[in-house]
């Protein structure tokens, strides 16, 4: 008796001439596309290193950061590294902490601290978030000069020429100093009077929401100035 046998039907495999154009599932823009995956994959890994690395090598360092310009200020523990370090690259603006120490101005905003009783790193980091030392600086608002005082305010406080770095640095040092004593000293609720007027934080009972970000602004310069004379 036979046995039956089942078959088991393959097709042949079907050989190409050499240079002889073949199907293939992989298409040219399915390879590319491959490509582009691995390469943006190795591309997401350098950068965590790259952060990685920077993480840790910013541990013995403190960095203010420019709202405005988005420079970054280094100041270095001076324990470790006996000259502080300035970077600077395309993509980051970076300054050392001796660049903080002066300001074209200095002689005008130490005479200023003096005669009102105001620090001068106060009233350098009122002058940087305002105008960043320009003296030519007119706002949207009217505001002028390196303190930004308004036409009104700068002949209340005895300002002749607003656009007068002296006039306008002194007028910006009696102002705050009204503020401040005003407030009873609160150097955030001066700050916020001093940008929208002391009738704005009396309604709030505080510092209006809009004014927050520029107090801490200046709240944040004030204490890079101070850092950066304290390095010496």
């Amino acid at each position: 008796m036979l046995e039956s046998v089942s078959y088991l039907h393959i097709k042949p495999i079907v050989a190409y001439k050499s240079g002889e154009n073949h199907p293939t599932k992989l298409t040219k823009t399915d390879f590319q596309d491959v490509l582009k995956k691995e390469e943006e994959a190795q591309e997401t890994e350098s950068r965590e290193e790259v952060t990685q690395k920077d993480a840790s090598a910013e541990k013995s360092e403190t960095v203010y950061k420019d709202p405005v310009t988005g420079k970054e200020v280094v100041y270095i523990d001076v324990a470790e590294k006996k000259d502080s370090v300035e970077k600077s690259s395309s993509s980051s603006n970076t300054t050392s902490a001796d660049a903080m120490k002066k300001t074209k101005y200095d002689e005008y905003f130490k005479k200023a601290a003096k005669v009102y009783g105001v620090s001068e790193s106060l009233l350098k980091a009122i002058a940087k978030a305002e105008s960043n030392f320009n003296p030519n600086d007119v706002s949207s608002a009217g505001a002028i000069g390196i303190m930004q005082l308004m036409p009104g305010t700068a002949k209340e406080l005895g300002v002749s020429n607003p656009y007068d770095p002296e006039q306008n640095i002194m007028g910006g040092a009696k102002c705050i100093a009204q503020k401040l004593k005003e407030f009873n000293g609160d150097v955030r609720l001066a700050l916020a009077a001093y940008n929208a007027g002391s009738g704005a934080v009396k309604r709030n009972g505080g510092v209006p929401s809009y004014c927050k970000s520029y107090v801490s602004k200046v709240l944040s310069y004030k204490e890079a100035y101070e850092i950066a004379e304290a390095v010496g």
